[in-house]
């Protein structure tokens, strides 16, 4: 039996008699949640009209209901590293609050999508207390089709798209009540600058059923301002959230 042979003989040996705890902590290492979500949310917008003419606003407000919605966040983990996806699609149908004595009426439908992605890196603490910072970036697609109604002045149809990316950073926070029971909250701020700026924030509590799964509900604010090239776009976005988080 030549020298190495009896290496990882002697290595299978060891690896064998440790206690199955052991085992499963180093092979263990890695673990994936995956969490579709429902928000009910409200939406506040103040976006930019395009140019048709002479009297046509540049910004007009509008009163905003969701129509339509897809919201799913995964994380991939290793040990205290990982990387974190969040997408989110609403679809937006708008009335105009104000649109004056030129134009009877404005009608928008609106588009979102907003990805997040982000660097993960969990805090070595001990006890209940749990921290998670984050640092990475958010992709923004805005996609408008205007149907301004005759007025004094002669209607018109348009549409419109816009595309950016502001990096962020945040943190995630949970404390355990008891083995079951632990609130949660997470934040972020971004854009950092002239024309970009945005916060997010949510708090909830979450019940853990089993290793696998756990719920979370709470309430999220969303805040975004964006003004460039001519394109501008204010939004709150608020309501309740209910995801289910999937564990393995």
């Amino acid at each position: 039996m030549t020298m190495n042979a009896a290496k990882l003989i002697t290595l299978a040996l060891a690896t064998a008699l440790l206690p199955s705890a052991l085992r499963a902590e180093q092979t263990n290492n890695w673990s994936f949640e995956v969490a579709p979500y429902l928000w009910v949310a409200f939406a506040d917008t103040e976006t930019s009209l395009p140019q048709a003419g002479a009297g046509t606003p540049s910004v007009q407000e509008f009163d905003t209901h969701i129509s339509g919605g897809f919201m799913l966040a995964a994380q991939a983990r290793y040990r205290s590293v990982g990387l974190f996806m969040d997408f989110n699609w609403l679809q937006l149908d708008t009335e105009s609050l104000n649109p004056g004595t030129l134009y009877s009426g404005v009608d928008l439908k609106s588009d979102f999508i907003y990805s997040t992605a982000a660097l993960t890196y969990a805090l070595p603490l001990k006890g209940r207390f749990h921290v998670e910072v984050l640092a990475g970036a958010r992709l923004w697609y805005v996609a408008t089709d205007f149907d301004v109604k005759s007025g004094v002045l002669p209607g018109f149809e348009s549409s419109d798209s816009e595309t950016w990316v502001e990096p962020l950073v945040g943190a995630n926070l949970g404390y355990d009540l008891t083995h079951h029971w632990r609130l949660v909250t997470r934040g972020t701020v971004g854009g950092f600058t002239d024309f970009s700026v945005q916060w997010d924030l949510f708090g909830g509590v979450g019940y853990q059923f089993n290793d696998w799964c756990r719920a979370t509900v709470g309430y999220r604010y969303l805040h975004e301002e964006f003004d460039q090239d001519d394109f501008t776009l204010n939004a709150d976005v608020h309501g309740f959230l209910l995801g289910v988080v999937f564990r393995f």
